[in-house]
């Protein structure tokens, strides 16, 4: 049965639940700095946030390596965050909520922090412009989050200068939100990366993230169906 076009946009699946993607990289793929391997299901913070939110769906879509909108051409499979997107879209359709948590890569493999706003920002243009093909859908809503600054540690190739333009993405990142008219958290408040690594979270840092992201994922779920309902 086709909608009415007065009907209000659809922001549920027929399920009822919101579904939520967490597009990301190792840090959303859940890569233990202890071991080495990956953290358990129920430590990864997609998995923490989903738990402490009923009736919504968190879609953890990470990748080791991923990027923004950069290649990685040593790469063990496609890395260009804002060129694999659409598929991801289309294939979680639909979906009321994208959390974006990037940049780490594209700081450790050269990228100036200017150019991961930039990327930021090819990712909100992405997820806008897609086409869902969606009877009465609106694109969801946006959240980049700005990733924990490398640190120096273990990793021999994380120098000064890359744990300062780490520091540095945070500002870059706020900015494209700011561009792109989405919300903006810091993961870098609540979670640190572990010096076991330079680059991950460790057990407490990666709950802390998804704990954090509770309320803010609510409220922006919240205005989204009442907009539906408007």
């Amino acid at each position: 049965m086709t909608p009415s076009p007065a009907s209000p946009p659809s922001t549920k699946a027929s399920d009822g639940l919101a579904a939520v993607l967490a597009f990301g990289d190792s840090l959303t793929w859940g890569r233990d700095p202890v071991s080495g391997g990956r953290h358990a299901l129920s430590d990864r913070w997609p998995t923490v946030l989903a738990a402490g939110l009923p009736g919504v769906e968190v879609i953890a879509e990470g990748l080791r390596g991923r990027m923004t909108a950069f290649d990685q051409t040593a790469g063990a499979a496609d890395m260009n965050g804002a060129r694999i997107l659409p598929v991801l879209l289309h294939s979680h359709a639909p979906l009321d909520l994208v959390i974006v948590m990037l940049g780490t890569n594209d700081i450790y493999y050269g990228q100036m922090p200017e150019r991961v706003g930039d990327g930021y920002v090819r990712i909100a243009e992405v997820i806008r412009g897609h086409g869902y093909r969606l009877d009465d859908y609106q694109p969801p809503v946006i959240l980049f989050v700005a990733p924990p600054p490398i640190v120096i540690g273990a990793d021999p190739r994380a120098t000064d200068e890359m744990v300062d333009r780490s520091h540095r993405v945070t500002a870059f990142i706020r900015e494209a939100a700011a561009e792109a008219q989405v919300a903006f958290f810091d993961a870098g408040i609540v979670a640190q990366s572990s010096p076991l690594d330079s680059t991950h979270m460790d057990v407490a840092a990666t709950r802390a993230l998804g704990e954090a992201l509770r309320p803010v994922v609510s409220g922006m779920l919240a205005a989204r169906a009442a907009q539906g309902r408007g």
